[in-house]
């Protein structure tokens, strides 16, 4: 029996491989200090200062300076009728933000970054409903997190060279 569930897992692995599923790893912004305006959660500032700090940043301070000025989520239904079990919906999660150089200088100027997910609420569950929205929600944050590590790549590899 054993036998069994190790090649049905062995074959699951083959598959999801094959499909080009991969874990993600976890966003790594080292050589950036990370300001978050007020109003923001403080699970992004987290999110975003996770992973591991070199030594020589903490002596010198970080070369780059990340300003998160805004996060902006709305949801529109998309798909709702008066006495409908559940409800869709179209959400998007949006952070304005910058990034600054050791010296003040602007490397980049204010810019947006998105993400978009659909989203079905239950209406006879409504508790079930919201932890659902606040894991969907964590799921954006993290995509938009992987988003800002793209985008801001050429200059971690350039202040990481120095």
């Amino acid at each position: 029996m054993r036998i069994f569930w190790a090649c049905c897992q062995g074959l699951m692995l083959v598959v999801l491989v094959g499909c080009g599923y991969q874990l993600s790893p976890p966003v790594s912004l080292q050589g950036v200090e990370v300001s978050v305006a007020a109003g923001i959660d403080s699970s992004v500032q987290r999110l975003l200062e996770q992973g591991p700090r070199r030594a020589e940043e903490t002596k010198a301070g970080p070369p780059l300076s990340l300003i998160l000025h805004e996060e902006i989520y709305t949801k529109f239904p998309i798909a709702a009728a008066a006495f409908d079990e559940a409800t869709e919906f179209d959400v998007t999660l949006q952070w304005v933000f910058s990034l600054k150089n050791d010296r003040g200088e602007r490397l980049l100027d204010v810019e947006r970054i998105t993400a978009n997910a659909y989203l079905t609420r239950h209406n006879q569950r409504l508790v079930a409903a919201s932890e659902t929205e606040a894991a969907r929600l964590m799921q954006l944050r993290a995509e938009l997190a992987s988003q800002l590590r793209d985008r801001i790549q050429p200059w971690l590899d350039g202040s990481r060279s120095k």
